[in-house]
């Protein structure tokens, strides 16, 4: 075996283990040995794998920049450009993230690795709230999902949940949060789907029903992601039920934990229109 070909060896192994510092090190010395410009390009492009489990994103992209300077033929540019776009994710550079992550679908779009893929494109739709780039993409790869990724035909379904939220389709919405409900086995899931349905019981202004989705929620997670929002939706439930005595419990204790939360002024607005009139009709 050449020295090249024992560095590899040693790269994919460290990887395989997940070892990725090990491995990192060995595919930067397999670089030393490799002459052939086609070797280059295979070794970045499995570097840019091992940078990524790191969290080494910029180093990603570099490498998987590199991968194409080499070979600009390299036989799997899905690949590349599919870890290219999960870096820009890592980086929260969202408008790169997207155009990667299609020019890896426009290559490949139906394998059962790129449907990973969809789902984080549609992510990212969601994140910077293109709902209607995001839903179609949702739709497309939950059969798939339910078939044979629970936990991923799961989140869709929050997502979904979501859009359809912020569309204003509050009965879809609903239904697809019942449906996460019905189908969630544990109890930080279960919370997801409560969430959800909180949202679209305030949107309704079923105040009684937020609350007591609120507290479900918390009882089925107490470390739930978003403590901020169900603290703000039963405040704000308790105002416009009014039970301002305990609306200004709730208040006091977020000004405490989010002194500069996102609902700081939502909540200043109706502490004053309480302390103003006496009321809060």
């Amino acid at each position: 075996m050449s020295e090249l070909e024992t560095h590899i060896s040693e790269a994919r192994k460290h990887l395989e283990q997940e070892n990725f510092v090990q491995a990192s090190a060995s595919y930067l010395k397999s670089l030393e040995s490799a002459e052939d410009i086609k070797d280059k390009a295979v070794i970045w492009a499995e570097l840019s794998w091992a940078y990524y489990r790191l969290n080494e994103f910029e180093r990603t992209i570099e490498a998987a920049e590199n991968t194409l300077k080499f070979d600009p033929d390299y036989q799997a540019k899905e690949d590349i450009y599919r870890i290219q776009g999960f870096a820009y994710i890592g980086l929260n550079k969202n408008e790169q993230a997207i155009e990667c992550l299609n020019q890896s679908l426009d290559i490949d779009r139906n394998s059962a690795k790129q449907q990973i893929t969809l789902y984080e494109l549609a992510k990212t739709y969601f994140k910077v709230e293109d709902y209607e780039n995001a839903y179609p993409i949702f739709e497309e790869i939950e059969s798939y999902f339910y078939q044979n990724q629970k936990d991923y035909w799961l989140s869709t379904l929050f997502y979904k949940g979501f859009v359809q939220y912020h569309r204003s389709n509050f009965s879809d919405s609903e239904a697809i949060f019942e449906e996460l409900l019905e189908n969630s086995t544990d109890g930080a899931r279960k919370a997801t789907a409560l969430f959800g349905l909180a949202f679209v019981a305030f949107s309704k202004k079923d105040y009684l029903k937020t609350i007591n989705l609120c507290e479900s929620l918390v009882k089925n997670d107490e470390n739930f992601f978003d403590m901020e929002t169900v603290g703000f939706l039963t405040a704000a439930s308790f105002y416009y039920l009014g039970r301002k005595d305990v609306f200004e419990k709730y208040y006091k204790q977020l000004k405490k934990n989010f002194p500069n939360g996102r609902y700081a002024a939502e909540l200043t607005l109706l502490k004053e229109n309480i302390t103003i009139d006496g009321s809060n009709n």
